[in-house]
């Protein structure tokens, strides 16, 4: 009997609930679609570890899994056949209701829609997702972030939106042509309400929306993200984009795709940092006392540790990077040296930094 859910996130089938969701997050943030577009192995892998975790973060459903193995839950056992979970639904699951685990401060960019079922038209289904640019720092890359963020929502004013009495609603007109022993119904969008199905009669006196038709609310969000967040990643508060016109509609998304911005000091390399040290040619031989700024620590250090300095090299110090997601692991600090060299006043400083030069390929 054969247990491949387990395999699939890569936990024991004794791993405890806190161990299945912690696994399946990271493999989560690995294969997200968003993350691998175009990818369709990456695709495949989220599709499978969302399946997993439906089924192991169920009590019920595991303890069937754990009684019946893949072939007899697969084929019915557990339940309704082949488990396909929407993958979706799992993520938010997981994560929380409101976002991912990411996010970020302030806005940057506009908005731009993303269809996600539609709003264009004038029949029911769910409203368009709103995408918009949101800039984080490598500080929070570094700390992760737990604050909240107070979200300006646009509202339809319900009260001065009303059905448009051409089409009842339905944004299209149609017109019944006889011909002869044949009847010929033609349809067009309705020119009242341009297809919409709503039609906007304003009143100053209404308190919601001041004749405007619309109103902003402002909702109060809260971002959770974890330490070592990767750059263009997005999070999704549900119900917050585009908002309905029409009781039929639901609301749209709003998904945030967060921007690390350029830091003054570091250069992100993954989850290592690269820092940039200028120093003189007596410096890079004899050493020289350097401290470096790090986040809620300071680097102090003797460059001699490095011997010569090579200015073609770069050199490491362990664990002072970026921290890796879901681990108590971090990157490395990687050090590039500048070398400033004297001005050629003589000959034999000239044969000096010739010599230096060629030993170091510089």
């Amino acid at each position: 009997m054969t247990y491949k859910l387990y395999d699939i996130l890569g936990v024991s089938r004794d791993a405890s609930q806190d161990e299945i969701k912690k696994a399946y997050k990271k493999l989560a943030f690995q294969y997200h679609p968003d993350k691998n577009p175009n990818n369709p192995d990456a695709a495949n892998k989220f599709r499978e570890i969302s399946n997993a975790c439906d089924v192991l973060t169920d009590d019920e459903s595991r303890r069937k899994y754990d009684q019946l193995g893949d072939e007899d839950y697969n084929n019915g056992g557990g339940g309704g056949g082949h488990h396909e979970a929407n993958m979706h639904e799992v993520f938010e699951r997981m994560f929380g209701r409101g976002g991912d685990p990411f996010g970020g401060d302030p806005f940057f960019g506009g908005f731009r829609n993303r269809g996600a079922g539609g709003s264009g038209g004038a029949g029911g289904g769910r409203c368009n997702d709103i995408l918009k640019g949101f800039n984080v720092t490598l500080e929070d890359v570094y700390f992760g972030i737990n604050k909240n963020l107070h979200l300006k929502i646009t509202h339809h004013c319900k009260k001065c939106n009303k059905t448009c009495e051409g089409c009842n609603g339905n944004g299209m007109r149609q017109q019944i042509i006889q011909m002869g022993p044949f009847t010929q119904i033609m349809q067009s969008q309705c020119n009242n309400c341009q297809g919409t199905g709503v039609c906007m009669k304003a009143s100053k006196d209404c308190k919601d929306c001041k004749g405007e038709g619309k109103y902003e609310e402002e909702n109060l969000c809260n971002l959770s993200i974890p330490k070592g967040f990767e750059d263009g990643v997005k999070t999704v508060f549900n119900n917050l984009g585009e908002q309905p016109k029409k009781n039929n509609q639901a609301p749209g998304n709003l998904i945030l795709e967060l921007k690390v911005q350029d830091h003054p000091l570091f250069t992100r390399k993954g989850n290592d940092l690269q820092y940039k040290v200028t120093v003189t040619l007596t410096e890079s031989i004899l050493g020289k006392d350097i401290t470096i700024p790090y986040f809620d620590d300071t680097i102090r250090i003797n460059i001699n540790q490095f011997g010569i300095i090579n200015p073609s090299k770069q050199y490491i110090i362990k664990n002072r990077g970026l921290p890796i997601m879901n681990t108590d692991k971090k990157g490395h600090m990687i050090i590039e040296f500048t070398i400033q060299y004297p001005k050629l006043e003589t000959d034999e400083i000239k044969n000096l930094t010739s010599v230096l030069q060629k030993a170091f390929k510089y």
